[in-house]
């Protein structure tokens, strides 16, 4: 099984169940259901997962849910499965705003979200280095790291 988790997306994976809280309905092409995403018990069991990809959802989670919600994607990877993670990097966005890359417009909606929809408001940040190291806590083994812009992405495997 491979998941897919988004918030309020409208973008969906084929070949993915993709599970989100906001959007969830069955389209044709692709697999959508709406659940918690915090705890994923209800659509996998525990070691099931080849890949779990979440590149923009831990920023919509307050920081305690966030942790535990990495950890509860963590235990449904199955041995070598790969976890894709990924979201606003706060210490990009705080730097490109000291260096006036960046206006305070941009700077907000990064922080605090677009708020254009009542559930597009985050909740909480991190870096890539706290990302990187909660992974490492969870046992997973780093593949690949990398800043585009203000987004972070982290590539790992379940040894």
């Amino acid at each position: 099984m491979k998941i897919n988790i988004t918030v309020g997306s409208s973008h969906f994976m084929n070949g993915y169940l993709n599970i989100d809280p906001i959007t969830g309905q069955d389209i044709e092409e692709a697999q959508i259901i709406r659940a918690d995403i915090r705890n994923l018990d209800s659509v996998a069991m525990d070691s099931e997962c080849r890949e779990i990809i979440a590149e923009n959802v831990l920023d919509y989670l307050a920081k305690e849910d966030s942790k535990i919600a990495l950890a509860n994607w963590v235990k449904k990877l199955r041995h070598k499965g790969r976890i894709i993670v990924g979201g606003i990097d706060a210490y990009e966005v705080c730097k490109q705003f000291y260096q006036r890359v960046i206006p305070i417009e941009e700077f907000n909606i990064a922080m605090h979200g677009s708020l254009e929809n009542p559930w597009e408001v985050k909740l909480s940040h991190s870096t890539l280095s706290e990302l990187e190291n909660q992974l490492r806590s969870l046992g997973i083994e780093i593949l690949s790291k990398r800043v585009n812009g203000l987004n972070m992405v982290i590539e790992g495997e379940r040894p």
